[in-house]
């Protein structure tokens, strides 16, 4: 056989493709849109890439079926030419097969196309668009069915199922930022901002919501001074008002309209809260926080209860929330400075610590092993979970090589515990619950 022979000009044609196709496929993935834009300004507008950049997601698909058909006419000219051109048993055709194939592909399609990828990943897009657009016109019922695909494997993993042009459209910007920040223009706290703005689709209104044992409500029964002393030592411009208890949520009370009347003595006498309540917004733990914030928007609602899996009230969210996810904690002039959950070292091995400190905080600073779960995440929620009960001031268990003592608690919730570490490990886990 000779250098002539179809077989070697097919195999090689098919790596140079494969190649090319690879580092498609690569670079159409990495490819900064802004620096693609900016590479075609003379020849391209930016309305007439919009097109392209909508299908980019898809693409790969195309790209990455031609590499793999091409790989494999690369396996069959390699099996061709060794056939014709050597006596080999059958083992041994396909395992020298294999091996070359093997090696021509790892050269072009993946080293080859993953460097050429890897450093001009813009100039190979903005080469490829005429082509790859009329390719993909062409085979779209092709690239249709392979998307069909997309969708279940990412229930199947849990993923979120977003639209395409929006998670390309989010990766676009965090490049940008990347590259911005690289250099010094964007600061890390703008660049923590901006990521923020994209975790808000992730982001549950569970997740940052107040928890239920935190929320400042108004029972629905209390007088005119006794709603006004709450107002002032809540501090709060928007109060949940309840019935018989915090999962009877009835409505809003909104301060400003309560501040005329507070304000006329005319009016006290035939005062009547429900004419004074709002309508209020329900939502489950599993609302995202971007489609609130969208809803807050729309309904001109800045407050929201937060229902659990059984319709009871799991928390409150407000538009300060939200706001505090994106730029940190907000402190407006009528807030007082409330301390950080701490852990005070009293003497040695005894430690006080506040009931709202994380599991896990406390794990690391005492070098303890306090286990975390789902239904709690703090020292309070932990206590709770294991007594079974709110406990009252002065009770304590044991867990591990620690003795927990509840050293403040209310109705419905602890508020600190004093935490003795044990020398030596004893029983595993046990609860006396006496109290003190």
């Amino acid at each position: 056989m000779t250098v002539s022979d179809p077989a070697i000009w097919i195999g090689f044609v098919a790596c140079l493709l494969g190649c090319y196709f690879s580092a498609c496929n690569i670079a159409l993935k990495t490819f900064s849109r802004s620096r693609l834009t900016e590479l075609l300004a003379d020849r391209m507008q930016d309305a007439k890439l919009e097109p392209f950049f909508k299908r980019s997601t898809r693409i790969p698909l195309m790209t990455g079926t031609f590499r793999t058909g091409l790989n494999f006419i690369v396996l069959l000219s390699v099996f061709s030419y060794l056939e014709r051109s050597l006596t080999l048993t059958p083992i041994q055709l396909y395992g020298a097969t294999f091996v070359i194939s093997s090696f021509l592909v790892s050269i072009f399609s993946v080293a080859i196309a993953l460097s050429w990828a890897r450093y001009q990943p813009e100039a190979i897009v903005a080469w490829s668009i005429p082509l790859l657009t009329i390719l993909l016109a062409v085979f779209t019922p092709v690239v249709a069915f392979l998307h069909l695909f997309d969708p279940m494997v990412r229930r199947v993993s849990g993923a979120a199922l977003e639209d395409d042009a929006e998670s390309f459209a989010s990766d676009e910007v965090m490049s940008v930022v990347e590259e911005h920040e690289s250099v010094g223009s964007v600061d890390s706290d703008q660049k923590e901002m901006i990521e923020a703005v994209f975790d808000l689709s992730n982001t549950l209104a569970g997740e940052i919501m107040t928890p239920r044992t935190d929320i400042e409500g108004i029972d629905y029964g209390k007088s005119l001074d006794d709603i006004r002393d709450l107002i002032l030592k809540a501090g709060h411009s928007r109060i949940p008002v309840y019935g018989d208890n915090l999962d009877d949520i009835t409505g809003v009370l909104y301060v400003k309209d309560l501040i005329k009347l507070i304000n006329n003595d005319d009016d006290l006498a035939g005062f009547d809260l429900k004419n004074y309540l709002r309508d209020v917004l329900m939502i489950p733990e599993t609302k995202s926080v971007r489609d609130l914030l969208a809803e807050f928007k729309a309904t001109k609602v800045h407050i929201a209860i937060v229902l659990d899996e059984y319709g009871g009230t799991a928390g409150l969210i407000t538009i300060e929330d939200i706001l505090e996810e994106l730029v940190g904690d907000i402190e407006d002039e009528y807030e007082e400075d409330e301390e950080k959950p701490s852990i005070r070292k009293i003497s040695e091995d005894l430690y006080e610590v506040d009931a709202r400190v994380y599991i896990d905080d406390l794990n690391d600073e005492l070098e303890v092993e306090l286990p975390e779960d789902e239904d709690y995440e703090t020292v309070g929620g932990f206590v709770f979970s294991t007594l079974g009960h709110v406990p009252d001031t002065g009770e304590s268990f044991s867990h591990s090589n620690m003795i927990i003592t509840v050293t403040g608690a209310e109705k419905t919730k602890v508020l600190s515990v004093q935490i003795q570490i044990q020398k030596t490990v004893e029983t595993p886990v046990s609860s006396n619950g006496h109290h003190g």
